[in-house]
């Protein structure tokens, strides 16, 4: 599948979100109150590529403003925001002419990875993770979506990163049957501490 560029704006957050994720934000400095005005008239989507330790990072989030939650007479802001895609951050200019904001061109990737690899399948299920927020626990056949794995096991922005910027199936499988063995290991120790109680 072939690559496509696009220039956006851009806010740069340590925040890392998959296609279909949400948070609330708040807007006070006025270079963004400007971007998410902007984007409320335009219904533009920007970019969020991600920061750790004040480094701007080649992977980051588009996102579109689901809405303004809340507003003062400062101008400063509440929003929602939806993630529609990830990106490859090719480059980043701190200022747009004209702008008070910063922007960029990224390009998209191909993210359709998917396993049938049976552990992973078999942890899945196991541990019950509600891939789909609608419908449950959803799995096609004998393969996991897994995106939708790492986003079902709420892994931290910092994580969620790690896990992204593996860009190899075989990687990225390796790294989440850790985290789902992590969390079965839990959930064991939560109901032994859960059977010892019932027996005092």
């Amino acid at each position: 599948m072939g690559s496509t560029t696009k220039y956006m704006a851009m806010f740069p957050l340590p925040v890392f979100l998959l296609p279909g994720e949400e948070i609330p934000l708040r807007i006070f400095e006025p270079r963004y109150k400007q971007l998410i005005n902007e984007c409320n008239e335009t219904g533009d989507t920007f970019g969020i590529p991600y920061v750790s330790h004040d480094d701007i990072k080649p992977y980051g989030s588009e996102v579109k403003l689901v809405n303004i939650v809340a507003k003062n007479s400062l101008g400063e802001m509440v929003i929602l925001i939806k993630a529609v895609s990830n990106f490859h951050l090719l480059n980043f200019k701190e200022k747009l002419p004209h702008k008070l904001y910063g922007g960029g061109i990224i390009e998209y990737v191909d993210d359709k990875y998917s396993t049938t690899n049976p552990e992973l399948v078999v942890l899945v299920k196991k541990l019950n993770i509600n891939l789909d927020p609608v419908m449950g626990s959803l799995i096609t056949g004998d393969s996991v979506n897994l995106m939708n794995v790492a986003k079902a096991i709420q892994l931290d922005s910092n994580e969620k990163y790690r896990f992204y910027a593996l860009r190899n199936e075989l990687q990225m499988v390796n790294y989440l049957i850790k985290r789902l063995r992590f969390i079965e290991h839990i959930q064991r120790q939560e109901k032994l501490l859960e059977n010892n109680f019932n027996l005092n």
